[in-house]
């Protein structure tokens, strides 16, 4: 557990460095969250700059970051400037100089937050637009402004976003329903399985008119959210319409997380959809997959899961759901600049459906986590990849939490495959490329099956050495089994052939031989 502290000596943060890494909360600044506090402010900024220095995959240079995060006021207020002389850090206002600070030692946090801060407030003297500005705002200003020539995942989310975000991945009190807004009213997209909107009768389609006997008339969707959301055991009265007629109920809060897990079954064969990750993914995939085989019993001839549009979540998430259809082996390598970022994930859990056959079909959205469990699966020869390639994210990012409660997400390590290449920045390619296919009745997908070892093979060969290859070829490959084009019309091709080919298992047979060529390959010495 590494251990952030700020030049005062205060504790700021600690990491959990497991997968999409989580910070330990930072002690809260008991100051007014809307009123400017030039030393809360610098704790925040402490925090911030020592997670960003500290664990981003490359060196940074901290007078850098700090002078590029103070330039961030000019995107309130374009008569104020920052202008690095030096040994100074110089504010200005229509054009001249009105304050001045010396740079501290390069590597000098406290002192850089510090002057961050009081440069901040210098600008909140001279403009009535940056004094009039939250905290939350000029946070959000400084480090989006510091983190811009990083990379395009490093950011930082507001206190608010941060709270909703670790809701998403812990859990929270509430009903258990999935809000959407359309012409001004918000109505219940999704119900969770078993939660208690569920048990009180809440249903997908219901319109919310009322909480608490109080109109929700007017109020934005995240505002019904929060009001549905509260301590555990409360109740709360929720008045709905349906269309037909009007109900009000009592409902209970009670813990939730939020379901990503969906069950479908198409004749023999058994469809996931795995929505986004969070902490009850891979229990609840485990539980869908012993509902399907007590359901379809043993005539149930594979199982389908279906990444598309996911763009992943917290990676020890992604891990245990690869776990569960592994039995040994590599399911990751990560490395980065911190030597705490290598660390290898093996599986160590019996395969939840040993001799069942797998596919999984991935996209251009399957993003992050979501690699890491298409990638693990293909590479270990469990299943069969079907759609296009995915997105490429291929890193691993770190959570600090900041005093104010926000976070600083940045990125730490870059992941590996388990055959070893890198998922960034060309993803991982599916075993039968689904855009390839131009028989729309699927009459020919034994010969594609054939065809694939090939093309498996020679897209494993240049992933392991992209970059190494001169841009032309870099830029083909990127352009290798892009995702199909669709239309509202057309039906699924990639769940098409899955069901196809786990009707016809000579067929799933000759699929599966070309999902072997990766786990075949002499994997490169670490």
């Amino acid at each position: 557990m590494g251990v952030l502290r700020s030049g005062r000596g205060r504790l700021l943060a600690c990491a959990l460095l497991l997968g999409l890494l989580t910070a330990c909360a930072a002690p809260v600044v008991p100051v007014d969250p809307m009123v400017y506090d030039r030393d809360a402010a610098a704790e925040v900024f402490s925090a911030g700059f020592e997670g960003i220095t500290s664990f981003y995959i490359e060196e940074t240079d901290l007078p850098s970051l700090a002078v590029a995060g103070l330039h961030g006021m000019q995107n309130l207020d374009a008569s104020v400037t920052v202008a690095d002389r030096g040994d100074k850090v110089v504010i200005g206002h229509n054009g001249r100089d009105v304050a001045a600070f010396t740079v501290p030692d390069s590597d000098d946090v406290a002192r850089w937050s510090m002057l961050t801060a009081a440069a901040l407030d210098t600008g909140r003297r001279f403009s009535p637009t940056i004094r009039d500005a939250p905290p939350e705002t000029l946070y959000n200003l400084v480090f989006r402004s510091a983190l811009a020539d990083l990379d395009r995942f490093s950011r930082y989310t507001t206190a608010a976003n941060a709270n909703r975000n670790r809701a998403h991945r812990r859990g929270y009190s509430g009903i258990g329903v999935v809000l959407a807004e359309e012409s001004g009213r918000v109505f219940v997209r999704e119900v969770f399985e078993d939660g208690p909107a569920a048990e009180s009768g809440i249903a997908p389609g219901d319109v919310i008119l009322a909480i608490d006997d109080r109109s929700v008339a007017g109020i934005d969707m995240q505002a019904v959210s929060d009001l549905l959301r509260g301590h555990d055991g409360t109740k709360v009265r929720v008045t709905t319409e349906d269309g037909e007629r009007e109900r009000t109920v009592s409902v209970t809060r009670a813990p939730v997380i939020e379901q990503t897990v969906y069950l479908k079954r198409y004749g023999d064969s058994a469809y996931l959809a795995v929505r986004s990750f969070n902490e009850a993914t891979a229990s609840s995939l485990r539980r869908k997959v012993a509902e399907a085989a007590a359901e379809i019993g043993p005539s149930l001839n594979g199982i389908i899961v279906d990444l598309r549009h996911n763009r992943g979540g917290v990676l020890r998430d992604a891990v245990s759901i690869a776990d569960l259809f592994i039995e040994d082996g590599r399911i990751l390598l990560t490395k980065g600049r911190h030597p705490r970022s290598e660390k290898e994930f093996k599986a160590d859990l019996p395969d939840i459906a040993v001799g069942i056959p797998l596919i999984v079909l991935i996209d251009g959205d399957s993003a992050s986590a979501s690699e890491v469990v298409a990638g693990a699966l293909q590479d270990s020869g469990r299943a069969v990849l079907i759609g296009s390639r995915t997105y490429g994210k291929g890193t691993v990012q770190m959570i600090v939490r900041l005093p104010n409660d926000g976070e600083l997400i940045i990125t730490w390590a870059r992941m590996y495959t388990p055959s070893g290449y890198p998922i960034a920045p060309f993803g991982v390619y599916p075993t039968i490329c689904s855009a390839e296919i131009g028989d729309p009745e699927l009459q020919f997908v034994g010969s594609e099956a054939r065809v694939a070892a090939v093309r498996a093979r020679e897209l494993l060969r240049l992933r392991r050495i992209a970059h190494d290859l001169d841009d032309s070829i870099q830029s083909a490959l990127m352009e290798r089994c892009g995702t199909r084009k669709t239309t509202r019309s057309s039906k699924d091709m990639d769940l098409a052939i899955a069901l196809k080919l786990l009707r016809e298992p000579g067929q799933f047979d000759r699929a599966f031989e070309a999902s072997l060529i990766a786990s075949k390959w002499p994997s490169p010495a670490q």
